[in-house]
């Protein structure tokens, strides 16, 4: 007689309710592509509660005003008023760096926070692959944000003109400095961003974190310069801010009073503090998601 007893199971599988997917299987690709264009969306919060939306309509609306009433007001003087890229695109730069410190923890602390990592990093879906999928939407977003107000401002002049057709040939080569102007803050703030908010989880310390990076920074700076005695152009290198506000007024020649006394250094000086930011906080937001646990 054999003392082995009988087992039964009583494992079941239930029906959960989950919509089945019967398309076709897109691979690493489609998942790179959809995990992008999720990331875009949410920044901008298409198909998001309507308190999701406040940010994405609010900031780039603040920042068109001023272009309208410029264009509106050289458009009333037939140019006696000249439209300043610079004085209308700088003060604009905080306004970029609140949009990024509020919409890109959306993105990157949410993934953690509701521990959705591991549903995304299946075989077809590397952790670097995920992070270049997030950072492109943040920097494409970004860039739609920031190249608005400039590129609307080069169309609205040649509008205006008397003669468009002149205006446009004339202003041609402006386009690749508004070209310029548009991506070095989108690619600054965005992998800042991006790389505070994969630290943390929680939204709220990403946002602090992002906004006080750029404060220390600057605050840092005046420091140095009023206190240390250390000259405006160096200083200028570790406020990434005040560096790209510096590189407008002269890449549109609106230079101010000091940098009419002061003769500044070559312009590509003036992009190097926010390439470096650009470099570290990419680096850092890859290493980060390299070490992230699930």
């Amino acid at each position: 007689m054999s003392d082995t007893l009988p087992t039964t199971s009583t494992a079941e599988i239930h029906d959960l309710g989950y919509r089945r997917y019967d398309g076709a299987r897109e691979g690493g690709r489609g998942a790179f592509r959809a995990l992008y264009w999720q990331g875009f969306r949410t920044i901008w919060g298409i198909g998001r509660p309507l308190k999701a939306k406040v940010v994405p309509v609010f900031v780039p609306v603040v920042t068109m005003l001023p272009v309208l009433g410029s264009l509106a007001a050289s458009s009333a003087s037939n140019g006696q008023l000249p439209i300043r890229y610079a004085m209308l695109f700088t003060p604009q730069l905080i306004l970029f760096v609140l949009f990024a410190a509020a919409q890109v923890p959306e993105v990157l602390s949410r993934d953690q926070q509701h521990r959705v990592l591991p549903l995304m990093l299946t075989r077809n879906l590397t952790r670097s692959r995920y992070a270049l999928a997030r950072l492109l939407a943040v920097w494409s977003a970004l860039l739609c944000l920031t190249c608005a107000p400039l590129l609307f401002t080069w169309i609205g002049e040649i509008g205006i003109a008397t003669v468009p057709s002149t205006a446009f040939r004339e202003g041609l080569p402006k386009l690749s400095r508004v070209a310029l102007m548009a991506a070095l803050p989108a690619f600054t703030f965005g992998a800042v961003a991006a790389a505070i908010a994969s630290i943390t989880p929680r939204r709220a310390w990403a946002t602090a974190g992002i906004i006080g990076t750029f404060l220390v920074l600057t605050a840092v700076a005046a420091g140095l310069r009023d206190l240390a005695g250390m000259s405006y152009f160096s200083a200028i290198y570790l406020d990434p801010v005040e560096a790209m506000r510096t590189l407008a007024m002269l890449l549109f020649d609106e230079k101010t009073r000091a940098l009419e006394v002061n003769t500044p250094p070559p312009h590509w000086h003036f992009a190097l503090a926010p390439l470096a930011l650009t470099a570290l906080g990419t680096a850092l937001m890859q290493w980060r998601l390299r070490k992230v646990s699930l």
